[in-house]
């Protein structure tokens, strides 16, 4: 079994336990409900904790620093394509899954070895060594196993590598202040960790008294080394193969600097003198910083070279990343919501630039995903979120507004104006940062940005809710109640706009974008055949004003592709397959080869940069003409039905309305895709071809 196989087996096995996970909780909603209630009790039990403890206080001093650490990488990492959910889940992948495979490695070898963790060759050769390697494993996983792998942007190198170094900083550290009463400090050195707000990547070590050398944290070095990786595979095909010494040469760097700086009094002389020669350690986060300002320039001029293809603003004429900033600087003084919509617009025209210029086929199968995604969507959660927390105060409030003793309960409300008045600016700013920080790592901006908002209005407001709740007649009436209520709660959030617009637009037009986005995404059933007319098409009427009789159906016979000829050679000229990838070319020429054999009329089209003219949108470049008819094909090596089932609804929006699915290769059950195809029927999907062992059957219509 190849290794392309087993990857391609493992990623479908895990996809298979997800789904299956994500139909068992849509099956089971309170579960959701639950997870949702614990993390709400356990983020108050913490902001309370850090009142009371001293640990707890320790543990969010540094955790903001590490916020403030992978903040600082992903704004700087301007051409990213990945959302700050991914970069999160990379740093608990530092956390849970680095830092304990590095101690069992440390111990393994240890115990075959003998010795202790404090001898030299364990602490300034052995360690430097295991550490920066195994950092590297979350991002050698996602290259392995991801479909998007070979359309990531440089930056996306930059934040995969410096996350989970993120996560190894923040445990290292986190330990280090729980069990040393004199962080950071030592005798002779002085104050030997940094950590300043006004520093770029804080937490690099130096001695504060007469400094001879310096070490960069975890997350620059393996930033630097995760780029290095990049750069060597995007020029992998204009360079050679001897590129990916660059990345290697960055790792030997990067262990250099670390054991220097661990072993620095008890290495030889000609180890120290390599590590002067190198910079001692200060060259190091320049260098990066050089790399990643090239990295910037190379991923925008990329996709300046295909902006025809991209969408782009009124004002944009060169996409670049100063006219970005200036616009969401803009937006962010003028209206927020158009800095969301802003945020989203831009990540996702980055990650289909970078798909059309260097994903393979199944970088390509995303594409018509990426296209569909509306960055509305994020706005809508954070609409929804807002309504549901309003209609929780409101049936709260309501219950108020009738309950004859309510006085004592807005009390509560008075209290709890007095304590958060009594807190000091900087107590209050620790619990919103912390707040914020730890709503932001599971929830992402916005939302977490509303839960502060909205925690802030409630505890500086109190004495105005305590007074409504005193006398309900300042309110009028419930509709007033209402409505002074819900205005409360949006002026509050930062999405209270995004809501009023949503308001304005409920009824037939936002359902019928929401069955839009089921049936994309799957989740619509199989109409019935009654209900099979095209939607959205109207009747004209003549000039006359005569309401035109609909035409008669032709036999569905007459419109379908069949045989014309008595065999031969396909039209056209044969598509090189890539060399690092030939399969679905070889494929795609194999099946044009069969259908000619076959009697069709078949001419392959050629790949044309900016579209062939032949596909259903200009940029488009579909693969046959049968019988004059436009087709692409497809010849997928998954086993997963779903994913086969989008790839083609892909290619229906953006290549052709016919399909040709070559199926030489897939060697999973015929049943399931067949039932696939038959219980989520996809809209444009004219002619389906089947290819397989050597013989070409038709599935729809």
């Amino acid at each position: 079994m190849s290794i392309m196989m087993i990857r391609t087996r493992v990623r479908d096995y895990v996809e298979s336990v997800y789904s299956f996970w994500r139909g068992w909780l849509a099956k089971y909603p309170l579960l959701t409900k639950i997870y949702f209630l614990f993390s709400w009790i356990s983020l108050i039990f913490f902001i309370v904790s850090l009142l009371i403890m001293r640990d707890s206080r320790t543990m969010l001093v540094q955790y903001l620093w590490s916020f403030y650490v992978l903040l600082q990488f992903w704004l700087l990492c301007r051409s990213k394509t990945l959302s700050w959910k991914q970069v999160s889940l990379f740093v608990l992948a530092g956390v849970l899954f680095v830092v304990p495979f590095t101690n069992l490695t440390m111990q393994f070898l240890h115990w075959i070895f003998g010795g202790n963790t404090s001898d030299t060759w364990s602490i300034a050769v052995v360690t430097p060594i295991i550490e920066e390697m195994w950092k590297l494993l979350p991002l050698g996983v996602y290259l392995f196993f991801s479909r998007k792998a070979t359309s990531l942007s440089l930056s996306d190198y930059v934040l995969l590598g410096a996350a989970p170094g993120v996560g190894f900083q923040l445990f290292e550290e986190l330990s280090r202040r729980w069990v040393n009463n004199n962080y950071s400090m030592t005798f002779l050195g002085g104050e030997t960790i940094h950590w300043d707000v006004f520093t770029l990547f804080p937490g690099h070590f130096e001695e504060s008294f007469i400094p001879t050398m310096m070490n960069v944290s975890h997350p620059v070095h393996t930033a630097m080394i995760a780029l290095g990786i990049g750069i060597a595979y995007r020029f992998r095909n204009k360079l050679n193969r001897w590129v990916y010494l660059f990345p290697g040469v960055l790792l030997l760097w990067s262990i250099l600097n670390h054991a220097a700086w661990n072993g620095q009094n008890q290495f030889p002389d000609w180890v120290m003198n390599i590590h002067e020669w190198t910079g001692n350690g200060y060259t190091t986060k320049g260098f990066f910083l050089t790399m990643l300002a090239a990295a910037l320039f190379m991923d925008y001029f990329a996709l300046h070279k295909i902006s025809q293809r991209l969408p782009r603003l009124e004002s944009e004429r060169i996409i670049n990343p100063f006219s970005e900033l200036c616009n969401m600087a803009v937006a962010l003084l003028q209206d927020r919501k158009r800095l969301g919509y802003l945020l989203n617009f831009y990540r996702e025209r980055r990650e289909l630039g970078f798909s059309l210029l260097y994903g393979n086929e199944e970088a390509h199968s995303r594409i018509s995903l990426i296209q569909e995604k509306v960055h509305k969507y994020a706005m809508l959660l954070g609409a929804i979120g807002v309504l549901l927390l309003a209609a929780g105060l409101l049936t709260g409030l309501q219950t108020l507004l009738f309950e004859p003793d309510s006085a004592c309960f807005a009390c509560l409300f008075d209290s709890l104006q007095n304590w958060w008045d009594g807190l000091s600016g900087w107590e209050q700013a620790g619990i919103v940062l912390g707040a914020f920080a730890l709503s932001f790592m599971l929830v992402g901006f916005w939302p977490a940005f509303g839960i502060v908002m909205t925690g802030m209005g409630i505890a500086g407001g109190g004495h105005e809710i305590a007074g409504y709740i005193r006398d309900p007649k300042k309110l009028l009436s419930p509709q007033n109640a209402i409505a002074v209520a819900t205005a409360v709660i949006l002026s509050r959030i930062p999405v209270g706009k995004g809501l009023n617009w949503l308001s304005d637009r409920l009824g037939p037009r936002t359902r019928k974008v929401w069955e839009s986005i089921k049936s994309k995404l799957g989740l619509k059933h199989k109409p019935d055949a009654e209900q099979n007319d095209m939607p959205g098409r109207k009747d004209e009427p003549d000039p006359n004003g005569q309401k035109k009789e609909p035409p008669e159906e032709e036999p569905n016979e007459s419109k379908l592709t069949e045989p014309t000829t008595s065999g031969g050679k396909p039209k056209g000229n044969y598509e090189k397959p890539d060399p690092n990838d030939p399969r679905p070319i070889t494929r795609q020429n194999e099946t044009a080869d069969l259908l000619a054999e076959k009697g069709y009329d078949i001419e392959m089209l050629p790949e044309v940069k900016g579209g062939n003219g032949y596909g259903v949108k200009p940029e488009s470049n579909p693969d046959f003409l049968i019988n004059e008819k436009v087709f692409d094909c497809y010849s997928p090596d998954t086993l997963n039905v779903r994913n086969i089932w989008s790839t083609v609804v892909g290619k229906t929006e953006n290549q052709a309305s016919g399909i040709v699915l070559n199926l030489e290769d897939y060697t999973g059950s015929m049943d399931k895709l067949v039932k696939q195809f038959d219980d989520w029927p996809i809209e444009g999907l004219d002619e389906l071809f089947i290819i397989k062992d050597g013989s070409i059957t038709r599935w729809f219509p």
